[in-house]
């Protein structure tokens, strides 16, 4: 059986050191990104931990294969459509593949990962409905 790919929930968790400090060099990460065993798989990393790390734009320093939710574009999309105000500009660089967010060189559009829901956010009803979840 061939899997396609992982996602990492919460992967900054194993982006951080063993005092949970976060680190460019994070040997589970980077054993990730050069197995031979994993090179045509997809890896993805929801770069944000329940701890505060925010690695959107920046996860894993200067590592080329992992992809990365892009939650500025699920809540600008949400705001959007939604009908909040002053948010053309917001949404536009979001569908520009959010030049503001992945500025390093090595970001390619398709780095990001663009999604409006998911398992533990709002349903697609709840989007245009409320502002905060009721579920």
């Amino acid at each position: 059986m061939h899997v396609d790919g992982f996602r990492f929930d919460l992967a900054t968790v194993i982006a951080r050191d063993e005092f949970a400090r976060p680190t460019l060099y994070s040997p589970v990460l980077w054993a990730i990104e050069t197995s031979p065993a994993l090179a045509t798989t997809k890896v993805i990393a929801e770069a944000w931990d329940a701890a505060g790390l925010y690695g959107v734009g920046q996860f894993v320093g200067s590592a080329q294969r992992f992809a990365e939710w892009n939650g500025p574009f699920r809540d600008d999309v949400r705001r959007f459509v939604k009908g909040d105000t002053n948010l053309v500009g917001r949404l536009a660089a979001r569908v520009m593949g959010s030049p503001d967010i992945y500025r390093q060189l090595d970001y390619q559009p398709y780095r990001s990962i663009n999604f409006v829901t998911c398992h533990d956010g709002f349903t697609m009803n709840d989007l245009v409905a409320y502002n905060y979840k009721h579920n």
